[in-house]
């Protein structure tokens, strides 16, 4: 079953998104005594909304749920149906809204809090860690499909944003990204975080994915998570798949891990 949701994050602003509920047959085999499931939490990457690239998230999220586990997927604040502007849109906003949703989530009477897991794919991986990192003891699992935290690093070290030039943010007040415009406080914010010192406070197990030809995230973000987190961590690479995995060979290649992983370890 899908379900509407609407819900308002730290500043009132109004995220929208979709709930997925497995039906009993499903969650037979899931349930814990008390006849709760496991649940996914999915974030979206920079400049897409909860479908995600070709609908990869809702593809996802019915697979789950087929599998008996309860999945929600949100525009952040500023993206796809949810209140607020793009241009106000910073990682740490994200973050808040990726916090607010977690406690959302273990508010379900139907939800295990002890099998919460956070996956996340692009910018959105980014956000998944810190989320994680901020709440390990509430977060079971990390699923990442090409996290691309170098957005941060590339800001406020190159002052480059999705390969674009964006020295003059301050004079023009935005960078023009594919037509939307990525504001100052975006740059600001990347001057005050480090997603990679705030995602090596997570401990449980984590997955990600990348494809080598990927020119939009660097396959060196997810090697970094690897060296971060250790044996901890499964490291899968997908040869010649790009950012957005063009192909039905690339894109199962990529489904088929985050699933076995997630079922994984959100059984009970």
């Amino acid at each position: 079953m899908e379900r509407y949701i609407e819900l308002p994050n730290a500043e009132g602003t109004i995220l929208r998104g979709m709930l997925h509920i497995p039906d009993a047959e499903a969650t037979r085999k899931t349930a814990n005594a008390e006849g709760k499931i496991p649940f996914v939490i999915l974030f979206h990457g920079f400049c897409d909304d909860r479908a995600e690239i070709n609908f990869v998230h809702i593809d996802l999220s019915r697979r789950l749920e087929k599998a008996g586990i309860g999945s929600a997927r949100f525009d952040f604040a500023g993206s796809g149906e949810s209140d607020g502007e793009f241009i106000d849109m910073t990682v740490s906003g994200e973050v808040s809204d990726g916090l607010v949703i977690l406690d959302w989530a273990k508010t379900l009477d139907f939800v295990d809090v002890d099998r919460i897991a956070i996956h996340g794919l692009s910018m959105g991986g980014c956000v998944a860690s810190m989320v994680a990192g901020t709440r390990p003891d509430e977060v079971k699992c990390l699923s990442l499909w090409c996290p691309a935290p170098d957005v941060v690093y590339n800001m406020k070290e190159r002052m480059l944003l999705c390969g674009i030039d964006a020295s003059d943010i301050r004079e023009k007040g935005y960078v023009d990204v594919e037509g939307l415009q990525v504001g100052v406080g975006f740059y600001e914010d990347c001057l005050n975080i480090d997603p990679f010192a705030v995602a090596a406070h997570y401990h449980g197990p984590v997955n990600t994915v990348h494809g080598d030809a990927d020119t939009t995230a660097s396959c060196t973000c997810s090697e970094r998570y690897k060296e971060i987190y250790g044996d901890r961590c499964s490291y899968t690479v997908v040869h010649g798949a790009e950012h957005r995995f063009k192909s039905v060979d690339f894109r199962a290649a990529r489904m088929n891990s985050a699933m076995e992983f997630l079922t994984r370890e959100l059984a009970e």
